[in-house]
């Protein structure tokens, strides 16, 4: 049975895909809310002043939602990176291709313990890194994020 430590750690892991789901998406929309601001001649559709298109794609990574998700995401991502590989790949392959254990312990010749052990480790290791951001992780599952 995991522990409430495991529990948060895992939760985070399986979010992970959607997360960075959302924050490339939301990267993409204002990539071309920057682009489609202007017309030829560099006037605001809005009727403000002129504006390029260049400082309105700057202008984009002041937006409060984009580095919350860019905050998330890297908050998870960085501290799985610095797992070693076996866990890495076995968090991916359980976590992100929903893989049932004894499948991953096929794929990567391991026993099903082994691949328990590994799972533990890694979830006790995230755990913190993942506590730090767990408030912005609540936001984004309530949709508070956006």
């Amino acid at each position: 049975m995991a522990s409430y430590r495991q529990r948060i750690a895992e939760g985070a892991v399986r979010d992970f895909p959607a997360i960075k789901r959302d924050y490339d998406g939301y990267k993409l929309m204002l990539d071309a809310k920057a682009l489609a601001g202007g017309c030829l001649y560099g006037e605001r559709v809005d009727g403000g002043g002129v504006t390029s298109a260049a400082d309105r794609y700057l202008e984009r990574y002041d937006d409060s939602v984009l580095r919350r998700l860019s905050a998330l995401m890297l908050g998870i991502y960085e501290p799985y990176c610095k797992l070693p590989d076996e866990e890495r790949r076995i968090l991916a392959l359980r976590y992100w291709r929903k893989m049932e254990v004894a499948d991953v312990a096929a794929e990567l010749r391991f026993s099903e313990r082994s691949v328990y052990r590994h799972i533990s480790q890694a979830l006790n290791r995230l755990y913190r890194p993942v506590l730090e951001v767990q408030p912005l992780l609540e936001d984004w599952r309530t949709g508070a994020l956006k």
